[in-house]
């Protein structure tokens, strides 16, 4: 459970994404009290059970969850999925407000996604071809391209999914990941809930993460970009969001006193490791991205947004790496334990 005193980052979500599911969280949540996290799940439709048994369908697996924890979810088979995944998969950008007594901060959440009034359903069709439909996609708050609209039948350069077993992983522009599985969907393909021997094709997206890209090579799973799939099924793309180009500066002589804060991976070490290490070189470290900071600490796969408001506030950067060395810190490696829990 994250410290008592951390602020707490609200992020609304699809009132109905979690809807009858009952859940629990184990591990430390990233800017978020283990109440402000469990709050989230519960504006998405979850019911907060208190410890692992039976009735658990979803666990949601923060930094350092327990060895023994995760041994006891593999023994009962219940569903796992990292907070962050399931947070991109259920946040909407604007959409439903907080609910009462949430600590409002000003940390970006990445690639929030708007939700619009859904269309009205056309009336069911005799099946005997793969269904004709249009995607219900939602637009960016700031952009307005047209939803894409899903093409009957094989492409002309003999390209199909139908019948087969996809993932998607990333980031899909203009769409949340359930508008991004109904579109696969249309088109035949049964979209798999976790990275398994099943899977025959792996869908990217922006900002996969090199873990879920690591184990997609390793399985040898076949692998096309959004974009590209989109063309030759003859799907409408929206353009991706233009990303601020942040430069990396030098790191500084010391950060003693300085407040700082790490955004992006930080290979080697757990981000709690990662931000222990440089408390010990004097810095303050701040809970999200706000006037008080002084360096931002890039790792590698910073999001976009974090990114627009690093520029817009013109914070100075530098990388981890060059950091360390720099102040001659000692940096031991902090892999967290790998998770034996089977992930969505």
């Amino acid at each position: 459970m994250g410290p008592k005193n951390a602020t707490s980052v609200p992020i609304p979500v699809n009132p109905k994404a979690l809807a009858g599911k009952s859940v629990i969280i184990t591990g430390e949540i990233d800017g978020q009290s283990r109440k402000s996290a469990e709050q989230i799940l519960v504006n998405a439709g979850a019911t907060i059970e208190k410890s692992l048994n039976k009735k658990v369908q979803l666990v949601v697996l923060g930094e350092n969850a327990g060895p023994a924890k995760l041994e006891k979810i593999e023994k009962l088979g219940l569903e796992t999925k990292e907070w962050d995944e399931l947070i991109e998969e259920i946040k909407t950008e604007g959409g439903e407000e907080p609910a009462s007594g949430e600590d409002e901060d000003e940390e970006m959440n990445d690639e929030e996604e708007t939700e619009e009034e859904p269309e009205p359903e056309p009336e069911p069709k005799p099946k005997s071809k793969p269904t004709k439909g249009k995607a219900k996609a939602n637009t960016k708050a700031k952009a307005g391209p047209a939803p894409a609209k899903a093409k009957p039948g094989t492409s002309s350069s003999g390209f199909s999914i139908t019948g087969k077993t996809v993932i998607i992983t990333g980031t899909i522009p203009g769409h949340d990941r359930k508008q991004a599985q109904a579109i696969v969907e249309e088109h035949g393909a049964t979209v798999a809930k976790s990275l398994n021997k099943s899977v025959e094709l792996a869908i990217l997206g922006s900002n996969a993460g090199p873990e879920k890209l690591a184990k997609i090579e390793e399985q040898g799973i076949e692998t096309i970009h959004w974009n590209d799939m989109a063309e030759k099924l003859g799907l409408e793309v929206t353009p991706e969001k233009e990303v601020a180009d942040v430069e990396t500066g030098g790191a500084p002589d010391s950060i003693d006193g300085k407040t700082v804060i790490i955004t992006g991976t930080i290979k080697g070490h757990t981000r709690s490791a990662a931000q222990k290490l440089l408390e010990s070189a004097g810095a303050t470290y701040a809970k999200s991205l706000n006037k008080s900071i002084q360096l931002v600490v890039l790792g590698t796969n910073p999001g976009p947004d974090k990114l627009d408001k690093i520029a817009e506030m013109g914070i100075d950067t530098c990388s981890f790496e060059a950091l360390i060395e720099k102040l001659g810190l000692e940096a031991e490696a902090s892999e967290p334990p790998k998770k034996k829990a089977k992930k969505a």
